[in-house]
């Protein structure tokens, strides 16, 4: 099922953290997959995240859900866009960006999490 956020959502490729955290509320199918390297994921992460490192996505995308909702991040958003991209041309179609990244979700929704450049 295509996330129900708004009825133009079956075209939409990104999402904002709110409408992710709002989605995540409703549904707990939905699966975070963390592309920042391991040193970005030692300043910060989120919890239940799986941390596929983006060149590691190749080698490892047999080991993803292809009946999922899968939510991709990195810190702002450019990496992972180009990830979702990626896997939809790989045939994953339930794959979708979290725009603005790990960064904007911390000012958007958990503060705690501790913003780097």
């Amino acid at each position: 099922m295509i996330f129900s956020i708004k009825d133009d959502t079956s075209d939409r490729k990104e999402f904002t953290p709110l409408e992710i955290l709002q989605e995540m509320e409703k549904r707990r199918g939905m699966m975070m997959i963390d592309v920042r390297e391991p040193v970005e994921v030692q300043i910060c992460h989120l919890e239940n995240a799986k941390h596929i490192p983006m060149g590691d996505i190749p080698s490892k995308m047999e080991e993803l859900p292809r009946d999922k909702d899968l939510v991709v991040f990195c810190h702002m958003g450019i990496r992972s866009k180009q990830v979702m991209n990626y896997l939809r041309k790989n045939g994953f179609s339930r794959v979708y960006n979290l725009k603005g990244g790990i960064d904007r979700w911390s000012v958007e929704v958990d503060p705690k999490i501790q913003r780097y450049r």
